[in-house]
């Protein structure tokens, strides 16, 4: 595998996580940090092009699904109004948070993807070790920086990520002790991945204040941190010969529910938990009357109807896949992920109106960008067609290049805040918020 062809399945992984993220964006949380998720474990097992890692596709992407969509239960927002400050102290701080918050968010769904395909995999006891460990560990760091030290990480906000960030040390030291080579390998790019993805995408969100256009900074920043991520996980993770589980009689049942996972309950949990039909139909009417539409409640009605549909759609999804996977049509792999990410993109339209609100001349629209990601996905997929397996020689995978990839992510860092002192000013604390001292946007003027 050239490094050419190792980028290039990378930017496939990138272009799905990132679409996954920018989606996200519009609905938050756990439950929409669930697509992306799902997104990174089943476009690495396509492109990895390994009937290992075939069959085990459902299991992988329902497993990133969940410990990557873990990850939206940590607040941000204010962590993104500090590195858009314009002093030295709290850009620095901001960047440097977020890059430690998207280490946390991304490092334990990609821990579990090195862990599932280990030689050896965890027996159940170690899972459970696993789990207290990092589960008391966080709590423990939290008590330590917040209850005891007293530093709150951005007040008046929750401090999560405190949790997570010491869940994140412990993982790192269980996965050493452990002796688990890609594990700890599936932790590092993804801590590195997703945390320069979060601050170097808050760096273009800042940057883009300065384009002749009007655009949605946050959809870049979002766009971004999943681009970032899943680029340099995969990048790093690619190549480890992984030997095809036990052949079974049947299909076990716990291949069917990662499915019913991935291609229904991310979807329909959008419905239930993000949509409420009450508030979006009262919404949507607004919108379409505003729009010049006649007939503006019975449009709502039929959008309404044509997002549920949307959402449902696994059901027809799920047995597409069921026959592909038993079947072991590794020809069609692409196209579980490419049905999750137009479910989702076609579900976010809706939810936006988009194909009926008037276009803004002037303004970069990020849900057209968001077809034109998910349209270089289907071009990647015709122009491939079928992945030879990405394999590398052990001694090769058995190096883990931590002095390398640290000082590449210290140097994005050191960029990061070098440019700062030139894109932050007067636009970025339009919305901003400091640290030292504390301080709103929605104070008024910044005291000094």
């Amino acid at each position: 595998m050239t490094k050419t062809d190792r980028l290039t399945r990378a930017l496939f992984v990138a272009l799905a996580v990132g679409l996954g993220w920018g989606i996200r964006g519009d609905f938050g949380g756990f439950e929409g940090a669930m697509f992306p998720g799902a997104c990174l474990g089943l476009a690495f097992a396509y492109v990895a092009g390994q009937q290992s890692l075939f069959k085990r596709m459902p299991a992988l992407g329902a497993l990133t699904g969940i410990f990557i969509g873990m990850g939206g239960m940590m607040s941000y927002g204010i962590l993104h109004g500090y590195a858009k400050a314009d002093t030295l102290v709290n850009y620095s701080y901001g960047f440097l948070t977020l890059f430690m918050q998207g280490g946390a968010w991304g490092v334990f769904g990609c821990a579990i993807v090195g862990l599932v395909l280990e030689d050896k995999p965890p027996r159940w006891w170690q899972w459970i070790s696993l789990a207290a460990t990092v589960i008391v560990c966080g709590m423990l760091f939290r008590f330590l920086v917040v209850d005891t030290l007293g530093f709150h990480v951005n007040p008046p906000r929750g401090n999560t990520s405190v949790t997570f960030t010491g869940g994140a040390i412990a993982l790192f030291v269980w996965l050493i002790v452990a002796k688990k080579p890609y594990g700890l390998r599936g932790a590092l790019f993804g801590y590195l991945g997703f945390g320069i993805g979060m601050s170097f995408g808050r760096f273009l969100g800042n940057a883009s204040y300065h384009l002749p256009w009007s655009v949605n900074h946050w959809n870049i920043m979002e766009v971004s941190a999943g681009f970032f991520g899943g680029l340099i996980f995969t990048y790093g993770m690619l190549g480890k010969k992984v030997a095809p589980p036990p052949e079974r009689e049947g299909l076990p049942i716990r291949v069917g529910l990662s499915m019913c996972y991935v291609l229904f309950f991310i979807p329909v949990n959008h419905l239930l938990t993000r949509t409420s039909p009450v508030r979006k139909l009262a919404e949507w009417s607004q919108s379409f009357a505003s729009y010049g539409l006649e007939n503006a409640d019975a449009m709502s009605q039929r959008v309404y109807m044509l997002l549920a549909i949307v959402a449902l759609s696994g059901i027809v999804g799920i047995p597409i896949w069921l026959s592909i996977h038993t079947r072991k049509k590794t020809a069609f792999a692409a196209i579980p992920v490419l049905w999750l990410s137009l479910t989702m993109l076609l579900f976010q339209n809706l939810n936006a109106l988009y194909f009926w609100y008037p276009r803004r001349p002037g303004a970069i629209n990020m849900h057209f960008v968001f077809w034109v990601l998910f349209a270089l996905m289907v071009v990647y997929v015709l122009a491939r067609r079928q992945h030879a397996p990405a394999v590398e020689p052990d001694e090769t995978m058995s190096r883990l290049p931590w002095v390398r990839w640290c000082s590449a992510a210290l140097a994005v860092y050191i960029f990061i805040i070098a440019l700062s002192a030139i894109v932050n000013g007067p636009k970025t604390m339009a919305s901003a918020n400091t640290r030292f001292p504390l301080w709103s946007w929605r104070d008024g003027p910044p005291s000094g």
